[in-house]
């Protein structure tokens, strides 16, 4: 048996014979059972993905993840670290804007369609459209 370790990641993986993909690779390199390489930062891996937005503390040896917050304040009352979140209330029409049906009015398509359009020039264009060309322009609920 071959052992291979990542050493990225941590990974290890044990392989009957040789993998000529994996000898291939510079971040495999090959192990005997006992050896513990050390994992190097690649710039992109280390980073702390598995965290919250706003919780990382550059400065600190380790990245928070989302457990360890999760245990240092179970009630998630505490203080908070980095950017604060927007709360958004549940309730809120205007948050969320929903293509009307595609059996639905004329007018409700003009008034989906000038809400959801940024350019200027194509929201001067809604009201010549047609219901079958804004449809198939901003798509279509149920």
């Amino acid at each position: 048996m071959t052992e291979y370790f990542n050493k990225r990641t941590g990974d290890r993986v044990e392989i009957k014979g040789r993998s000529a993909r994996l000898d291939a690779l510079d971040n495999w390199q090959i192990v005997d059972g006992t050896e513990t390489p050390t994992v190097v930062n690649d710039g992109v891996l280390s980073r702390p993905t598995l965290i919250a937005p706003g919780v990382h503390d550059p400065s600190a040896d380790v990245p928070a993840t989302n457990e360890g917050l999760r245990k240092e304040n179970p009630g998630g009352t505490g203080q908070v670290v980095g950017q604060e979140l927007t709360v958004i209330e549940p309730g809120g029409d205007d948050l969320v804007i929903k293509a009307p049906a595609k059996n639905a009015g004329l007018a409700k398509w003009q008034e989906y369609a000038a809400k959801v359009e940024d350019d200027p020039e194509r929201q001067s264009d809604i009201a010549g459209l047609t219901k079958d060309e804004l449809v198939a322009r901003y798509g279509g609920g149920s």
